[in-house]
């Protein structure tokens, strides 16, 4: 079965909280992900890659006053279930364009302990817009389906 991160391969972990919601609806997420293993992509890449991951499959753990979001997808199998739509959503570099970096906010560190590099950031997701794309792309349905 192709793995997920196969464009990322190396990563092993990581962890998505809330750090905010803007007026237009973008997420800002903050990300780190822990590798073992020289990345493929750029850190950027990576942590963006995770960040919208997270919108879609996890949702955001609520931290420093900002609330919990749930994740977009409320199915967990789509992501097997819809596995040609996805590699092509990642490895294609189609979730950029839902993603930016916010400026100064990416982290690179080696953890000596764990001997796992840690790459954080903080990303601002564009939740709208990301929504749309998978309505259109009938990963999930839209409240337009219903009646």
């Amino acid at each position: 079965m192709f793995s997920l991160v196969c464009l990322l391969a190396g990563a092993q972990e990581y962890s998505a909280c809330s750090a905010g919601q803007s007026n237009t609806g973008n997420f800002l997420v903050k990300i780190v992900v822990s590798s073992k293993k020289k990345l493929k992509s750029s850190s950027e890449d990576l942590v963006k890659h995770y960040a919208v991951h997270a919108v879609i499959f996890r949702g955001l753990m609520a931290t420093d006053g900002y609330g919990e979001q749930k994740p977009l997808v409320k199915d967990g199998d789509v992501e097997v279930t819809q596995s040609e739509f996805f590699n092509a959503f990642w490895n294609d570099g189609v979730f950029k364009r839902f993603a930016s970096l916010v400026p100064s906010t990416l982290s690179v560190m080696k953890n000596k302990q764990t001997k796992m590099t840690e790459t954080s950031a903080t990303v601002m997701v564009d939740k709208e817009s990301l929504l749309h794309y998978l309505e259109e792309s009938h990963i999930i349905q839209g409240f337009s389906n219903l009646w």
